[in-house]
């Protein structure tokens, strides 16, 4: 079971999964803003990996494209609409400003290596984890980073992890 976000405790080493980046930084969770606001001032240690941040970036393309309405009536939404208008991929900025945020947060960045990315087939195997979840427990495991902030409730399933959890969002 996941424990509350909040309950991280100080001086511990958490990951940071995508969808924390995502509610912190676009103000949809206080709790996730002041988790990262925590990192910032090295009271716990976020860490992460730039898979991660690609993966925030491109969902805060597709959040900013939907906010301002690229997709309204388009039979075609998000990435696919996109990469098919690149037009209008280039009017598009706000996005990196968060993804600036994200990168100027007091983290450690974790390197993605050739084990791990084998190693996350044995978590796909053992969890039912998607390519990016099994990356990031593959990491985890190889770094000795045991906890977890994320809103994803699949990681509870995975022996030896554990999960911190926001209350504020869906």
């Amino acid at each position: 079971m996941a424990q509350l976000l909040d309950s991280v405790p100080t001086g511990s080493d958490v990951l940071i999964d995508t969808n924390v980046f995502i509610y912190g930084l676009t103000a949809r969770s206080p709790q996730c803003k002041t988790l990262l606001e925590r990192c910032s001032r090295e009271e716990i240690t976020g860490i992460t990996l730039y898979e991660v941040v690609h993966e925030a970036t491109h969902r805060f393309m597709i959040g900013e494209a939907t906010q301002k309405g690229l997709f309204a009536g388009q039979p075609e939404k998000g990435s696919k609409y996109l990469s098919k208008h690149p037009e209008q991929v280039k009017v598009l900025t706000d996005y990196w400003v968060n993804t600036l945020r994200l990168l100027s947060l007091n983290l450690v960045f974790l390197p993605m290596e050739h084990d791990i990315v084998e190693a996350g087939q044995t978590e796909r195997v053992n969890a039912g984890l998607l390519t990016n979840d099994s990356l990031i427990v593959a990491a985890m495991r190889e770094y000795g980073v045991s906890k977890i902030a994320t809103n994803d409730g699949l990681f509870e399933t995975v022996p030896g992890i554990s999960v911190f959890s926001p209350t504020d969002v869906q």
